[in-house]
């Protein structure tokens, strides 16, 4: 029924009014601010379309996030919204959820918009290229000031100039061993009864072979015995004789006159010697009573055996001298820089360095060869003469070097290389430097670095004389004794 319907239509518009108001009450106590002008019944007051457009800006501005809206005021907004509009299909509006605040827009409530922040940007930018430009001021400033000139502290060792003699030598290489060779033949018949140990040395008067128990001494000189000595006897073998009579202290100088005359005397000192010895006295000597070397002999070989038969003319001892010696072969060049008795420096094995003297300078050139001779001083030299470049060696002279030293100052060395120093040329009371000190400029002269006292260093060009081992001859402009000059290297 029309009437009906209508009333129906009514009772359900009162009905959704009531709901409406039922919501609003509900709402209403927690946002009763607004919800007391938003719950009034739909046929009162603005129609609801009206009210639709009073509500789309506030929810069109929960969208987009304005300003000083708050995204919980929306929120709420909304839920009256819905509250109100319940039954309504052409008034339902639903409210969106809101949107995250858009901060490239609009910044929180009280901050300053967007665009005022480009002054205080622009404010730190200005404020760093200030700083930037003051501080290349003070560097541009600082850099063009001019230093104050002071002295470059010298940075390498320094050592004074000297005054002293220098001397160039020649050095060469040989080797070391006992001095001098000896092959000693016996004039005795008999059998061999005692022998020497290698490496004993026998000195004069002493013992150096046994024959049929009968000893034989060793007795100093250059001369064998080759005959009987008897009294009336003359020659040079009997003065050989008689001096070592009196070393031995079997005759008094005053008593006994050394010459060439087998007297009384001799066969008075004779008879004492063989009473010393065990032997019959009889004031004569027999040639197999002795043997004779140059001096002190160190025993190498002993050739015949205890109980073999020898007779005169037989070889029985090889052996050295007690002292040392060098044996080298020198280049022919050098051989005008030698003499001798001229006083050299020997170099040991061991570093240590002792004095010697020239004992003889040979006259024969040997042959260049890249072998050396057998025998010769090449090969104990080590095999070879000094100064050989591959296969082609200079024409040498033999020479022979004293040790002028006890074989205790050798610290042990017996044998071995060595290195003999013979002083050349000598200047005396001359400026010198060390080599290192010397600098070559562009064009070859020769400087120094001189520093003064002070600190201050400059080049000072001098004028070199002689080399030698580490130091050479130096003279100029201010270059004088105790002067300091730079040493790269010490």
């Amino acid at each position: 029924m029309p009437g009906g319907a209508g009333r129906g239509g009514g009772g359900g518009r009162r009905t959704d009014q009531g709901r409406a108001g039922r919501a609003g009450a509900r709402v209403r106590p927690v946002h009763a601010g607004a919800g007391r002008r938003d719950a009034r019944p739909a046929g009162r007051g603005r129609p609801p379309g009206r009210r639709r457009s009073a509500l789309r800006p506030e929810l069109a501005a929960g969208r987009a996030g304005v300003p000083g809206t708050p995204a919980g005021q929306v929120r709420r907004s909304g839920r009256r919204v819905a509250a109100r509009t319940e039954g309504h299909r052409a008034d339902e509006v639903t409210a969106p959820a809101p949107a995250a605040p858009d901060r490239s827009v609009a910044g929180p409530p009280g901050a300053p918009a967007p665009g005022r922040r480009w002054p205080r940007r622009l404010a730190a930018v200005a404020g760093l290229l200030v700083l930037v430009a003051a501080g290349l001021a003070v560097h541009w400033y600082v850099d063009r000031r001019p230093a104050e000139p002071r002295p470059v502290a010298a940075t390498l060792p320094t050592r004074p100039v000297t005054r002293s003699d220098l001397v160039s030598s020649v050095q060469a290489t040989g080797r070391l061993g006992f001095a001098g060779a000896y092959q000693l033949v016996g004039q005795a018949a008999g059998t061999v009864t005692w022998v020497p140990r290698p490496g004993d040395v026998v000195e004069r008067g002493e013992r150096i072979l046994g024959v049929d128990l009968r000893p034989i001494s060793l007795l100093y000189g250059a001369l064998p015995l080759y005959r009987p000595l008897a009294p009336g006897d003359s020659g040079a073998d009997v003065r050989q004789l008689e001096r070592n009579l009196v070393e031995l202290g079997h005759a008094e100088p005053a008593g006994l006159t050394i010459d060439n005359s087998y007297t009384g005397a001799t066969a008075r000192a004779v008879r004492r010697w063989q009473r010393d010895l065990g032997v019959e006295e009889t004031g004569r000597v027999a040639p197999g009573d002795v043997l004779v070397a140059p001096g002190a002999v160190r025993v190498g070989a002993v050739q015949p055996l205890i109980g073999q038969r020898i007779q005169p003319g037989a070889p029985v001892l090889a052996g050295t001298g007690t002292g040392h010696s060098v044996q080298l072969d020198l280049r022919l060049s050098y051989r005008a820089l030698v003499r001798v008795g001229q006083a050299v420096r020997v170099q040991l094995p061991t570093g240590r360095t002792v004095d010697g003297t020239v004992a003889t300078l040979g006259s024969t050139v040997q042959a260049p060869s890249s072998q050396g001779q057998p025998g010769g001083t090449a090969a104990q030299a080590g095999g070879q003469p000094t100064g050989c470049q591959g296969n082609s060696c200079p024409q040498t002279v033999p020479v022979e070097v004293r040790i002028s030293v006890p074989e205790s100052r050798l610290g042990g060395v017996a044998e071995g290389a060595v290195t003999v120093t013979f002083p050349a040329e000598t200047r005396r009371g001359v400026l010198s430097v060390p080599v290192e000190a010397l600098t070559v400029g562009p064009d070859g002269a020769y400087a120094v670095v001189v520093v003064d006292p002070e600190g201050g260093r400059r080049n000072v060009p001098v004028r070199t004389g002689m080399f030698t081992s580490g130091r050479v001859e130096v003279s100029g402009a201010g270059i004088a004794e105790g002067t300091q000059v730079e040493v790269p290297t010490l």
